[in-house]
């Protein structure tokens, strides 16, 4: 019995859609099918004299536009870091109350003994407020 596995996925990658297809074709029209293969050559060997303006133009619209993606996932990444710090810090007080509380199940006052001499003693609470 043959297996009904898929052998033979085919993903986006393995697709060729119909406009690159196109694009590597040429357009066979009555007048290029009276073309001689000279006159073809000469054809395609002209350039424009602006061509060089505008292609160095196109560079640096496109050095600009990548410039500013660069810019932007800098941006996403300074806010990924903080956010991190966030949860690292949110995940060490987490992790500090359990210990405490096991160590009030247990009766071990020790460990909370240990913390409250660590505190300075004083009567004014400080409170920052981060935005």
């Amino acid at each position: 019995m043959k297996s009904e596995a898929l052998r033979n996925i085919r993903t986006m990658r393995d697709v060729k859609m119909s406009l690159d297809t196109a694009r590597g074709q040429r357009l066979r029209t009555m007048n290029s099918l009276s073309k001689t293969r000279d006159e073809i050559e000469y054809l395609d060997s002209l350039t424009d004299r602006s061509l060089d303006q505008v292609l160095e133009k196109e560079h640096r619209r496109f050095e600009v536009l990548e410039a500013t993606i660069n810019k932007s996932r800098q941006r996403v990444l300074k806010a990924r870091e903080k956010l991190a710090m966030t949860v690292n810090r949110n995940r060490a007080l987490t992790e500090l109350r359990r210990e405490l509380q096991h160590s009030r199940w247990k009766d071990d006052e020790s460990v909370v003994q240990k913390e409250r001499s660590s505190e300075p003693k004083s009567n004014v609470r400080q409170v920052e407020l981060k935005y």
